[in-house]
């Protein structure tokens, strides 16, 4: 997960990561203040038009709506919301799936319950079987409400340099010998994983003989053939 958040951040600064460092920070802030200002008129528009929770949510609702209608529930206690939903098997497969579902705790063998905070379309088709609203199981992070206090902060604007407070604090030297070399390949320092290491590939073989020791152009097989083939 952490190499994969900073390669998100090497997309986002694409374009800028290669100025200096006070561009980078200032081109920085500005995204971020462009992205905090999109977002609060967004929440604010929404609020406005009677909406609860945000877009793309109602959308993953709706669609796990659409699949819990061909599920199969099986109530085990409706006091703790304990159910079992039997998952029609695809095409080709020979048994269905069979997920098991706690309303109270907000658990689904799925594991999309717990971890997205919102019911999947196991809890979905349990909360119709026993009549329950299934917008109570969705975690309060998804309002419009909350996401407008995360994007409520406002940043103020930088100014003019002339009119910057005097710096009294320590002055700091570039030091030359950290310098990136232009000359060369660049050597990375990201944090290599399991999708970094390479196979070991086993010995190349010739593509005439698939004999290893050779490749096809110098196999001594085909000089042979060849040499038969022009005294002839």
């Amino acid at each position: 997960m952490t190499t994969n958040l900073a390669e998100c951040i090497n997309g986002v600064l694409k374009g800028s990561r290669a100025l200096p460092i006070t561009a980078i920070v200032q081109t920085t802030y500005y995204r971020l203040n462009s992205w905090f200002v999109d977002h609060r008129d967004e929440a604010v528009n929404m609020i406005k038009a009677g909406h609860i929770y945000c877009e793309e949510l109602t959308k993953v609702i709706k669609e796990n709506q659409r699949k819990a209608t061909c599920q199969l529930v099986r109530s085990f206690s409706r006091e703790t919301g304990v159910a079992e939903v039997e998952v029609s098997s695809r095409a080709g497969a020979r048994h269905s799936r069979v997920f098991t579902v706690k309303l109270v705790e907000n658990w689904c063998d799925c594991g999309e319950f717990q971890s997205l905070r919102l019911p999947c379309s196991h809890a979905i088709a349990t909360c119709s079987k026993l009549n329950i609203d299934c917008g109570q199981f969705i975690s309060p992070i998804y309002r419009l409400d909350n996401i407008l206090n995360v994007y409520g902060h406002k940043f103020e604007p930088i100014g003019n340099e002339e009119y910057w407070p005097p710096y009294s604090a320590p002055s700091f030297v570039p030091n030359p010998v950290m310098r990136r070399k232009r000359t060369g390949r660049p050597k990375t320092k990201r944090i290599h994983n399991e999708m970094d290491e390479v196979q070991s590939q086993s010995n190349k073989k010739c593509g005439f003989c698939r004999t290893e020791g050779h490749n096809r152009k110098n196999c001594p097989f085909r000089m042979s053939e060849v040499g038969q083939s022009s005294r002839q």
